[in-house]
């Protein structure tokens, strides 16, 4: 299962919208290199973490805990 959704850029003006949700925490990632863009929730505890390689985006890892 994917996490992060593929965003959609316009091509015109090379932007990416994406709305604003209400009780959530986002991560947009935008990658000129690539021509990418996602967007991730962002965990509710823990680490979201964007990873490169090479001057691009790797992945985007997730690192979870819960509270005591």
């Amino acid at each position: 299962m994917k996490r992060a959704q593929e965003l959609q850029i316009d091509i015109n003006n090379m932007t990416v919208s994406h709305p604003v949700v209400p009780g959530k925490v986002l991560v947009l990632v935008i990658d000129g290199v690539q021509g990418k863009a996602k967007a991730a929730e962002a965990v509710e505890h823990g680490f979201t973490i964007i990873e490169t390689a090479k001057g691009k985006t790797a992945r985007i890892k997730y690192e979870e805990s819960e509270l005591f």
